[in-house]
């Protein structure tokens, strides 16, 4: 019997298939990977020991009980505030990477960005520090129940443009207001857009992960080493990926992209290594959403709008979050119209002529009147 072929790794984050050969990082979004031991697929590991820190109680308050997630820079875990009985989101720093400045920054400038941000779709930070116990670096956001758009897109698509537009509307709200408070976010992408069912609001949003958020007029230091990848490739302007100058249109790229890949199920620009889908993003068009996947229900508006949102020159874009939502909105709203049924009716007589009918009217009945009046006359005469 001719040998099975070994089964396709996946990421354990986005559920992407990889590329062949061992690799440290997912080339589409970054988590890292696992590296089995000899025979086995990366990503695929045996079941890891538990963690350490499940159990224990960081910085005095907040008791940690599961982990939920893991990169390159540290670990999420679930965890409860002890005095407040509330359930909150704990991210850990690396213990290897406490020492290192930079990283030290990134810690630093997630927490600056987002407790500058007041807006109920953006993730609200509880606390930052310092663990007393081993020295790693904590930042506590609240935590949300539901699931990223990577997942609504794996599991459920294609959504309803209706839906797809009240999704990404919120995420731009809460876009509009951090750009007023200077934030741009710089890695927007479907894992850092988590979607809640709420009782009285389904697919609530909230905007995640500020990490690599550039604060305009701050000083903090720029994440400038060249190990630290400031965006993920799929995602990320042209401005962005050639290293210039970056404003608000940036993040409103990315959400062109997001709007690309949740309407068609692709990416629009993809490739085997971030290079090449950097090289990709600064020097290809995209292929349109309806000619990328005939078979989706995409409005020519809509794909209108994707294709302004993907513009190379950052001033042909929507030029801020606001105006990107209101023509996001405006997309079912001109389905709807250009779909709703016309009332039937006959056809109305203008008023002159209904006014110049019911004088003939009146007149043939004065004239009917007065023949018959003669005629009677006429009998008795004779």
């Amino acid at each position: 019997m001719p040998a099975k072929e070994p089964k396709s790794a996946a990421c354990p984050r986005c559920a992407r298939a990889l590329p062949p050969g061992i690799a440290k990082l997912c080339v589409y979004c970054g988590a890292a990977l696992t590296v089995a031991g000899s025979g086995a697929a990366p990503g695929i590991a045996s079941r890891p020991a538990r963690d350490p820190l499940i159990g224990q109680t960081v910085a005095g308050r907040f008791k940690v009980e599961e982990l939920i997630g893991q990169g390159g820079m540290g670990k999420v875990y679930r965890a409860r505030h002890v005095a407040l009985d509330r359930l909150v989101c704990l991210k850990v720093l690396k213990r290897a990477l406490n020492q290192d400045s930079t990283i030290a920054s990134r810690f630093e400038r997630e927490a600056l960005a987002a407790s500058r941000l007041n807006h109920p779709n953006s993730i609200q930070v509880l606390d930052f520090g310092r663990n007393q116990e081993d020295g790693a670096l904590y930042l506590v956001m609240e935590h949300v129940q539901g699931k990223d758009l990577q997942a609504v897109l794996r599991d459920e698509w294609p959504l309803p443009e209706e839906r797809l537009c009240h999704i990404l509307a919120q995420a731009l709200d809460a876009l509009a207001e951090a750009h007023r408070s200077n934030v741009i976010h710089r890695d927007l992408k479907p894992e850092n857009i988590m979607v809640e069912q709420r009782r009285d609001h389904p697919d609530f949003v909230k905007v995640l992960d500020f990490g690599i958020a550039k604060i305009l007029g701050s000083d903090l230091p720029t994440l400038t080493r060249a190990d630290v990848v400031c965006g993920t490739p799929q995602y990320m302007a042209p401005e962005q990926a050639t290293g210039g100058k970056l404003d608000a249109r940036s993040d409103l790229y990315a959400v062109g992209i997001i709007l690309y890949q949740m309407a068609t199920s692709h990416l629009p620009f993809d490739g085997a290594t971030p290079t090449e889908v950097l090289t990709r993003q600064v020097r290809e068009a995209p292929v349109p959403p309806r000619e990328r996947e005939p078979s989706a229900t995409i409005s020519e508006r809509m794909e209108s709008l994707i294709l302004r949102a993907l513009s190379k020159d950052p001033a042909l874009r929507p030029q801020s979050a606001e105006e990107f939502r209101q023509l996001l909105l405006e997309c079912p709203r001109r389905v709807s119209a250009a779909f709703a049924p016309v009332a039937t009716r006959t056809n109305p007589v203008p008023r002159a002529e209904a006014r110049r009918a019911g004088r003939s009217a009146i007149a043939g009945i004065i004239f009917a009147l007065a023949l018959f009046a003669g005629l009677a006359a006429w009998w008795v005469a004779f």
